[in-house]
């Protein structure tokens, strides 16, 4: 596991200074999020926050696997007191520029999702991983206990990441489904099932609240950031119809929100 975590975070080193990180650092996009940073989130994820959290102003929130950092952003926009954890430096060096820019104050720490060793015990009112953290954790059921570990009694965890159900699929558009994997295939590449999250947030102590599935907002989905700027609005148009595109007819998304049980 440790070799493994070694390279996890060197890849994340790398990518952070690519093509498409880099185009996620633009002063345009930056400036979109300062005066609107629901954009940040799916709308439907973003409304469940609100459902759960209410004010976000003045709570205290844990982004692990934070990336590029722009759901780290929005929080703080909004008043949160927002920790940025992540394995990757790099990735915490940019985030950190942008942050500076921004006049944000956000706590940017190095550290493992699967253990979250240098984040306090019982300090937190949501813990929210995002896309595509679960693909890099060899370890579920660890991850959900050490976010039992930093949340507050009656804080909340939310997991937004890719549906499984799209897992077993090649995932290309405009085409039928094409099967390259079982569902049940969660090994080599790291490709947790709908029962292994349920049932890892159970273990950690965690009480499920509520399971969303949502479906793409846009065409990002469906290609790599290469492909995507080689596209035109007329080839995209309809992408997430499921009568022009079948495997939009499968849920893009899933999000789990739980608890921790504790004393009020």
């Amino acid at each position: 596991m440790e070799d493994w975590v070694k390279e996890v975070k060197k890849h994340w080193d790398s990518v952070s200074d690519s093509d498409w990180y880099i185009s996620l650092r633009t002063d345009e996009k930056i400036l979109r999020l300062q005066e609107n940073p629901a954009l940040a989130f799916h709308p439907a994820v973003f409304e469940l926050i609100k459902k759960y959290m209410g004010e976000i102003s003045g709570k205290y929130i844990l982004l692990p696997s934070s990336g590029d950092n722009h759901a780290a952003f929005a929080f703080a926009i909004m008043g949160a007191k927002v920790t940025s954890a992540d394995i990757s430096e790099r990735q915490l060096e940019n985030a950190k520029m942008l942050a500076d820019r921004m006049s944000l104050d956000i706590e940017f720490v190095c550290d493992n999702t699967m253990e979250l060793e240098h984040i306090k015990d019982n300090t937190y009112d949501l813990v929210y991983t995002s896309n595509g953290t679960l693909s890099w954790i060899g370890d579920l059921t660890g991850m959900y206990k050490n976010i039992n570990r930093v949340l507050k009694n009656q804080g909340y965890s939310f997991m937004y990441d890719v549906h499984p159900f799209n897992r077993p699929f090649s995932g290309e558009a405009w085409k039928e489904p094409q099967i390259i994997k079982s569902y049940d295939d969660v090994m080599p590449d790291i490709h947790w099932r709908v029962q292994d999250i349920v049932n890892a947030n159970i273990t950690a102590g965690l009480s499920i609240h509520e399971l969303a599935e949502l479906p793409a907002v846009d065409a990002s989905f469906w290609f790599t950031y290469d492909e995507l700027i080689k596209k035109s609005q007329d080839e995209l148009a309809g992408i997430n119809d499921w009568n022009k595109n079948p495997m939009s007819a499968l849920p893009a998304w899933m999000v789990l929100v739980s608890k921790k049980v504790g004393m009020e």
